[in-house]
């Protein structure tokens, strides 16, 4: 029999968990919205007394209007001094973030090395802009929410440790949470499109953006508004440690349009003002009686830590580049750009592989195409020189295009007569609306087409020993040239070879071993279709022609 207990007693089985749970989820409703209401009456009470000029935290002092106010609140106040020497060439200073954040509130993209203490200025910058641009909404978003928690973590430990800004608090902080009777309000948000849509804030402060998901950056870039006193910005702040990321994609971005407007950071068409530092701009001062013969910094140091007015100790700095690869110590520690360790052909070299070849009508011109439509179609034109050497001339790239112009446009801008035009094997399914393939289509328009089938690997691995030949001198004892050079006007291919990455290890992928399709996948194809067909070693294969 079913065990019934009176309703004086402890329940009545026919009370089941599920009445029991709603009852509970009931009862917390009801004291979370009596917390609502309190905190809305302590916001109502302080606006409405800021109408009348009475202000409620009058320890808090005047807002700092020039970077030398900064300077003495953050050091009176605040209690921490800010590096304010950029050593390095094109290099900001720490306390340049504060400035541009604080005073000039611009979008910023703040480029920094392992330490060098951009998660704690960001909370700085936080709690600046909550107690003086009030009331202000801002939103912290981290790549992963450890990282949001490490930034909130620092904005709670700013708040406890000062008494005048504990006054400013409206209510208990929370893990995601902070509130003040200014009317300002500090959010933690986890990386999710549910919760960045939707918003509407002065300010967004996103950290490591690498990290970040691409559908919820595009959301972030519609969330900010401006009011009174607080203009609508973003914030980004991150490591360079990989090319082919988001943070590496911006700081092109934003060093391109700078040099487009003249050098201008400035101008409001300059999109995110970069803000850069190293670990040579946040390191302490060398002592006199350091050796620099003996110190294992000097290669890249070269006295600069004399100069230095930072807090990242040496003998930490030492010990972080005997544990590191040369290339990480240089993109996560002095910034000096992102690592290849997930690149493709980190063979290719800008320096050795770019240069303006010309067309040579004694040798044969191939071209090697690559379909898309939302995807780019790509077209390469190729050529071979009697010794073997590869020449890229030219490159055709462009989106929702119908492929008879294509088509047209390729014809157009050939160099002179073409022996023979590599494709995707996949050109010849038919489309459901023409009810034609791709390379029929083309073929009538006058462009013959061939292919052959491949995996992925074995066109790599063509392209890389034509980047890096196994030999490298002649029978004299000369350098040989690369055995493909790259024209400076294919800047996609170039840019392609630069980022065209696998799966980073935070990823997800199933099959770490196949390169991402995320842009520059397209052209490298397209040079894979023609070492294909045209450099790999002679075999009895089938080969088709339209």
């Amino acid at each position: 029999m079913a065990k019934r207990i009176s309703r004086k007693g402890q329940t009545n089985s026919g009370k089941s968990n599920a009445g029991r749970q709603k009852f509970t989820r009931r009862i917390a409703h009801r004291r979370q919205m009596a917390d609502s209401m309190k905190d809305k009456s302590q916001i109502d009470t302080v606006q409405n007394a800021q109408a009348d000029n009475v202000q409620p935290a009058a320890s808090l002092g005047p807002a700092p209007t020039s970077r030398a106010e900064l300077v003495e609140f953050l050091k009176n106040r605040i209690g921490i001094t800010v590096p304010d020497q950029a050593l390095c060439p094109n290099h900001n200073a720490p306390l340049d973030y504060l400035h541009a954040g604080f005073l000039d509130q611009h979008d910023l993209l703040v480029w920094a090395n392992r330490g060098g203490g951009k998660t704690y200025l960001a909370a700085v910058a936080t709690v600046l802009d909550a107690a003086f641009h009030a009331p202000s909404k801002i939103r912290v978003l981290g790549g992963s929410f450890d990282q949001s928690d490490r930034l909130a973590d620092y904005i709670r430990e700013i708040f406890d440790s000062r008494p005048f800004l504990a006054d400013l608090l409206a209510g208990r902080m929370t893990r995601t949470r902070v509130r003040l009777t200014n009317g300002s309000e500090i959010r933690m948000l986890a990386q999710s499109q549910r919760a960045v849509r939707g918003q509407h804030v002065q300010k967004i402060r996103c950290d490591e953006v690498d990290l970040f998901d691409s559908q919820v950056w595009r959301a972030v870039q519609f969330i900010t508004r401006s009011q009174a006193g607080a203009r609508g910005s973003i914030e980004v702040l991150s490591t360079l440690h990989r090319r082919g990321g988001l943070m590496d994609k911006l700081v092109s971005q934003s060093l391109g349009m700078l040099n487009a407007d003249g050098g201008n950071c400035k101008s409001p068409n300059a999109g995110y003002r970069l803000v850069k530092w190293c670990l040579w701009e946040v390191i302490e001062r060398c002592p006199a009686e350091r050796s620099c013969d003996r110190c294992g910094l000097a290669e890249d140091c070269r006295g600069m830590a004399r100069r230095a007015c930072g807090f990242f100790r040496i003998d930490d700095a030492i010990a972080i580049k005997t544990r590191a690869s040369r290339q990480a110590w240089q993109a996560e520690m002095l910034c000096l750009g992102a690592r290849a360790d997930w690149l493709v052909l980190p063979e290719f070299d800008a320096i050795s592989h770019v240069r303006a070849v010309g067309h040579n009508p004694a040798w044969p011109l191939y071209r090697a195409i690559d379909f898309g439509y939302r995807s780019p179609m790509v077209c390469l034109w190729i050529q071979v020189s009697p010794a073997g050497e590869i020449h890229v001339l030219d490159e055709y790239v462009s989106v929702r295009r119908p492929l008879a112009e294509h088509a047209s446009e390729i014809l157009r801008r050939d160099p002179g007569p073409v022996t023979a035009t590599y494709v995707d094997p996949a050109g010849t399914q038919k489309e459901a609306t023409s009810g034609a393939a791709c390379t029929e289509m083309l073929a009538a328009a006058g462009i013959p087409c061939l292919w052959r089938t491949s995996n992925i690997a074995e066109g790599l691995e063509l392209i890389r020993s034509a980047l890096a030949p196994a030999t490298t001198t002649a029978a004299d004892g000369k350098a040989l040239p690369p055995g493909l050079l790259v024209h400076p006007r294919c800047k996609n291919l170039i840019e392609a070879f630069q980022t065209y990455h696998y799966p980073p290890p935070e990823s997800d992928a199933d099959d770490r071993s196949k390169p991402v399709k995320d842009g520059p996948d397209h052209h490298i194809d397209a040079l894979r279709y023609f070492f294909i067909n045209r450099m790999r070693p002679a075999q009895e294969v089938k080969r088709s022609r339209y």
